[in-house]
């Protein structure tokens, strides 16, 4: 489906375009599919942001018919997917942690970017993952589904795994990268890098860690377009501004199942970050070494996540390397092998988890790396609503002033000095820095920037 009209198009009018142009397309080219396995008493589900049909079980004489519709391009099993899974440790064993705020986030300035009236305000932060505990002190507040005396859940949240109609959280996942992104009790514990953001959620993860490829995509296709629980009522109007996939594969996929979602996402102005992975989870060495980066994070336009210690600034050894076999064709900034794009602390980082209402534990991951990156998007959009859905600009910011950290990968098509690098990217992320970067006229109406590279 060609989308590219779109991209000059307003907030409003570009996510409703996206997903009439999708929708029409699906409606379309799968017509005829969908009549034979009615016909046949087959379960199926269809979706639109990929225009792709998940049959949940057939027999041989069906999946042969189904090799003769011309408008099929592929059949093909189910992918499967896991989370980043970290390390977690409770917070009895934090004693170092000052002033409310923690030492990640003092590490990529984040702190001194709220002095300056940036906190994510007005800005929607969506979650992939395995819900979230939305009661939890350091969320409850920035959950869009919170109306002050009860909840609305509609819009806000979605379950692919379980069908429940109010968030939850069966792993604690989920809650921790929640609360990395926009986290705050209004209290002593502050632990997102945009508190002033709301959050919604799709649960897309089991209790064990463990997702499918037609449970993501029915999470992508509701991050576009936003339903109510019966799953109806589509509104893209109500879409967030950037979306954590701390999730990803080992292996290589059959085809990029998830690409054409990630597509769609960018023309509607969604910002997609992932997870780059631990070499743990895929059974590499530690540091992993070259070509380990996972699946969807080594997608060409996506912004790729590694991490560093919690507040060293040094290249964390769980996390996974470059090159990627998908250049950079959206933005490569000379070096389209890069992944992954940047780092963030990735070393016991105090979030919420699920246990109850006021716990947190510590993790370690790139799954716990890649929401700072994401609440970092949410603060250049408060500060500049001309970046907003513009996804190489802010890339490029978020690269070019980033705190570079050298490392020798040997790979041979690194940066002078190695930077960029297969092992920490354009280095480590610098919020404040980024924010900088940005000149506002308080004298005008509307904030221009100016993005200083």
């Amino acid at each position: 489906t060609d989308l590219s009209a779109a991209y000059s198009m307003g907030w409003e009018d570009r996510g409703t375009f996206v997903y009439e142009q999708l929708n029409r397309q699906a409606e379309e080219s799968q017509a005829r599919v969908l009549k034979y396995l009615d016909a046949r008493g087959v379960t199926y589900k269809p979706f639109w942001i990929s225009n792709a049909i998940l049959v949940e079980s057939t027999n041989s004489n069906t999946l042969n018919g189904l090799l003769n519709f011309t408008e099929i391009e592929t059949l093909q099993s189910i992918s499967q997917v896991m989370l980043m899974v970290p390390e977690f440790l409770p917070n009895e064993m934090v004693s170092t942690e000052t002033g409310g705020v923690t030492r990640n986030l003092q590490r990529i300035n984040a702190d001194e970017v709220w002095g300056l009236g940036y906190s994510g305000t007005g800005m929607i932060v969506g979650s992939i993952d395995t819900g979230v505990r939305y009661t939890h002190e350091s969320l409850v507040n920035q959950y869009r589904g919170n109306q002050g005396v009860s909840y609305d859940h509609h819009y806000d949240w979605w379950d692919a795994v379980n069908g429940r109609n109010a968030p939850y959280d069966d792993n604690s996942h989920g809650t921790h990268i929640t609360g990395t992104m926009v986290g705050d009790d209004g209290g002593s514990n502050r632990i997102g890098v945009a508190p002033g953001a709301e959050w919604i959620a799709c649960k897309g993860m089991d209790a064990y860690g463990s997702g499918s490829g037609d449970t993501l995509l029915e999470c992508a296709q509701f991050m576009l377009a936003p339903t109510d629980l019966n799953g109806k009522n589509p509104n893209p109007n109500l879409r967030p501004h950037v979306v954590n996939n701390s999730w990803g594969s080992c292996d290589d996929p059959p085809i990029d199942w998830f690409e054409v979602a990630i597509d769609a996402w960018q023309a509607a102005g969604i910002y997609p970050v992932f997870a780059n992975g631990n070499a743990s989870n895929c059974g590499y060495p530690e540091p992993p070494g070259l070509d380990t980066v996972t699946y969807p994070a080594r997608l060409h336009q996506v912004t790729a996540v590694g991490s560093t210690g919690n507040d060293d600034g040094t290249y964390a050894f769980h996390s996974n390397w470059g090159p990627t076999d998908d250049p950079d064709t959206t933005n490569p900034n000379g070096y389209p092998s890069i992944k992954p794009q940047v780092v963030a602390p990735g070393v016991l980082i105090l979030s919420a988890v699920n246990q109850s209402d006021s716990s947190y534990a510590l993790g370690t991951g790139t799954s716990m790396s890649a929401p700072h990156v994401a609440g970092l998007v949410a603060l250049l959009w408060q500060a500049s609503p001309s970046l907003r859905g513009n996804y190489a600009a802010t890339e490029s910011l978020i690269q070019n002033k980033a705190v570079a950290i050298t490392y020798a990968t040997g790979n041979g098509d690194e940066g002078p000095g190695n930077v960029p690098n297969h092992a920490t990217g354009w280095g480590e992320i610098d919020a404040l820095a980024a924010v900088l970067a940005i000149h506002v006229d308080f004298d005008q109406s509307v904030f221009l920037p100016i993005i200083v590279h």
